[in-house]
């Protein structure tokens, strides 16, 4: 399988860089429904989307790792599994593997991917306190760090 999965969407309007995100209602592995609304929670939020056989994202995972361990006190860390070839049970048996960075969401429905335009698995969608999308970049060659720092200081 490709190492990065081109993923069907539907573009919504305003969904890029220095827009206002969109807040969202998703998943998690247990079913219970989580809004994903960064001015809401009052501090930035770092979205991830991934898959468990991503290649890219398991490369950029060390950089992820890194980020959190630097702001995941100031940042809200959430990976969304993009639920391709993807059984919440195999998600499950990955989280409890790897033990990502991020509390993770098995978006089933699309509904981030969707909202997010989200054109890849390794996809990064940065969002500030205000709402604001700040970052979006694709692959491992990300600098998490430096996006984290403009938004944490703002």
């Amino acid at each position: 399988m490709a190492a990065v999965l081109a993923l069907a969407t539907a573009p919504l309007a305003g969904q890029q860089v220095g827009s206002t995100a969109t807040p969202i209602t998703v998943t998690d592995l247990n079913g219970a429904e989580v809004r994903l609304d960064a001015r809401a929670a009052g501090k930035p939020m770092l979205l991830e989307f991934w898959a468990t056989w991503c290649e890219v994202c398991e490369a950029l995972m060390p950089t992820v790792r890194a980020a959190h361990a630097r702001f995941g006190q100031q940042v809200d860390f959430v990976g969304i599994n993009v639920t391709v070839n993807e059984s919440k049970a195999r998600v499950a048996r990955w989280v409890e593997r790897e033990k990502p960075p991020y509390r993770v969401m098995y978006d089933a429905r699309g509904v981030a991917v969707r909202a997010f335009e989200a054109p890849a698995t390794s996809y990064v969608v940065i969002i500030d306190a205000a709402g604001v999308i700040r970052y979006t970049g694709i692959g491992e060659d990300q600098d998490l760090q430096a996006q984290l720092s403009k938004v944490v200081a703002r």
